[in-house]
């Protein structure tokens, strides 16, 4: 059959990995990088052409198998059967994939433009992010297919700050998604275009909603670093940090269990890292937007063109430090200096802590949230869990969630956690698949996160002692009522065995299967999402094997 791609489109075998190493996949002539609509249009009808499945590649921070599933222990395809399409260096909008409008306080975005990049753009332009996350290598694109969330306490996910999508399906056409669009039964289609999964196509532009930033300074950080030993100890410091005031607009929190662990052989010590963000339109210093370098000369496009994606990792000696973390966490005890080196697991905690400390210095002192700028490669287990209110009842719900993982890895012979944890709280919305959707538009969750370090192999080669930690958190999570963020590791035991021991690899069917039940429960219109991704993707072109799964196809 020939070949329908333009000759303007380069066509690649690259070994494709995503960011933690978990997924690898490798083929022939099946990476493309599109600059134009013509191009892209060009590889979707050479894809339709010869059947082949088409998803996205974005900064490869996704976890699950999304974009693809992973075949590093099989041959590679003599034909392609699969097309991934890498947007970083898709442009049809402004000179870099951005422009201003179409209302006031909104910005146009192809998909493949990264945060950083975009929140200097906004910055020139007296503009910001309504939430943002903390690592601006994450591209605009795949922060609203997934659930991605931010700081701000009063907002929702990301993609519920986009008012509209422009989506070109398999045959080419373009349709626009925003707040009036509605299906054939009278479903509204934005909740269905957020947190789409790449399902109903591939996205092609988005409009932003955003705030006002008049100066540089509009923005204030800071952090605080405390000792809260106790439920009540915690509940009423964070009564104060949530209410005026003491109140701060954005705030991002880690907590070490190790640190005032009731087994801590040597006195208490601080546990919860606040970082916090104001708006403040009256900031006293005026620093106007233009008078700050930012430092952004590098696009998307460079990075890829340089097969760079995601965070950068860390190198040289901060590499050995992370494969010294990951074999502490097996360590018989979460203190004992009986190693070498003599770092023990809630030692390599506390360190993360002092690394994440000296990265929001340098970030706050641009006025930025973007502070998060190398990484150890992880894997991540987040989960949303719904608030009874953000009160004292929802503090001490939060409380329980973090202790359903320091409870465990303080015990001897556990697995222990060499990373502190992570919280943020979010506001619910109304996208479909997203693990904050709620019908109440005045409820709060928790998004809780807790990190693994891994080497960058299959999960299914992940140690049992590692597995059977997660699962264990996750079974409790699930009873408070969370759902996973669909970036992140989840799925690390089967619903349907009765064993409360039992644990598998993530992502397994029947728990793929069961979370999606556990949406319609919600009242998530999930019947009504698979029926529209149908009408939108007529011969499943987008439509892959952990989506058939998810979706319970």
């Amino acid at each position: 059959m020939s070949n329908q791609i333009s000759p303007e489109v380069t066509t690649h075998s690259p070994e494709w990995e995503n960011w933690s190493g978990n997924i690898q996949y490798n083929g022939k002539n099946y990476y493309f990088s599109p600059k134009t609509k013509a191009d892209l249009k060009s590889v979707l009808a050479d894809a339709k052409a010869k059947g082949v499945t088409v998803r996205v590649s974005g900064q490869r921070h996704s976890q699950p198998a999304l974009v693809t599933d992973d075949n590093r222990h099989q041959s590679p395809p003599l034909n392609p059967t699969l097309y991934l399409v890498d947007m970083s260096c898709y442009v049809d909008v402004g000179e870099d994939g951005m422009e201003l409008g179409p209302g006031a306080n909104q910005v146009t975005v192809n998909p493949g433009v990264r945060e950083d990049d975009l929140d200097a753009f906004l910055i020139k332009h007296k503009l910001m992010m309504k939430t943002v996350t903390a690592g601006g290598f994450f591209s605009i694109g795949g922060m609203s297919v997934v659930d991605v969330h931010g700081s701000t306490i009063d907002a929702p996910i990301f993609a519920e700050t986009i008012s509209a999508f422009t989506i070109m399906n398999a045959d080419g056409q373009e349709r626009i998604i925003n707040r009036n669009s509605k299906d054939q039964d009278g479903n509204p289609l934005l909740p269905f275009a957020r947190v789409s999964l790449g399902a109903l196509g591939i996205i092609t532009r988005v409009v932003i909603d955003t705030l006002s930033r008049p100066l540089i300074t509009t923005l204030q950080g800071g952090k605080a670093h405390y000792l809260l030993k106790d439920k009540q100890a915690f509940t009423i410091k964070f009564k104060q940090l949530l209410n005026r005031p003491l109140k701060h607009d954005r705030i991002e929190v880690f907590y070490t269990p190790y640190a005032a662990a009731s087994n801590l052989p040597i006195p208490a010590m601080k546990n919860f890292l606040v970082l916090w963000w104001d708006v403040d339109s009256n900031s006293h210093s005026k620093t106007p937007n233009l008078d700050l370098d930012l430092g952004q000369n590098t696009t998307a496009c460079t990075f890829s063109n340089e097969k760079k994606f995601g965070a950068p990792c860390v190198t040289g000696i901060e590499k050995y430090g992370v494969s010294f973390a990951r074999k502490s966490q097996y360590f018989d005890s979460p203190y004992s200096l009986l190693h070498w080196p003599p770092i023990p697991p809630s030692g390599y905690a506390a360190i993360a802590l002092n690394e994440i400390k000296h990265q929001v210095k340098v970030a706050n002192s641009k006025h930025s949230e973007l502070w998060l700028t190398k990484a150890a490669q992880v894997m991540f287990m987040s989960y949303f869990i719904e608030l009874p209110a953000l009160d004292e009842t929802g503090l001490e719900k939060v409380w329980d969630g973090l202790q359903v993982v320091g409870d465990y890895v303080i015990q001897e012979k556990n697995f222990h956690i060499a990373a502190p944890m992570e919280f943020r709280f979010v506001k619910g919305g109304d996208s479909v698949m997203s693990g904050t959707y709620t019908k109440n538009p005045n409820t709060w969750f928790v998004n809780l996160d807790v990190i693994g370090f891994i080497e960058p192999t299959t999960s299914t080669e992940y140690p049992s002692a590692l597995i059977k930690f997660f699962a264990f958190v996750e079974r409790k999570w699930i009873e408070m009522g969370g759902l996973p963020h669909n970036g992140k590791m989840y799925g690390f035991y089967d619903p349907k065995d009765s064993n409360k021991d039992s644990f598998t690899p993530p992502f397994n069917k029947n728990f793929l299967s069961f979370i999606t039940q556990r949406r319609i429960e919600r009242g998530a219109p999930i019947e009504a999402f698979k029926k529209y991704r149908q009408y939108c993707d007529r011969d499943n072109r987008f439509y892959n094997s952990y989506l058939r799964k998810l979706l319970g196809d």
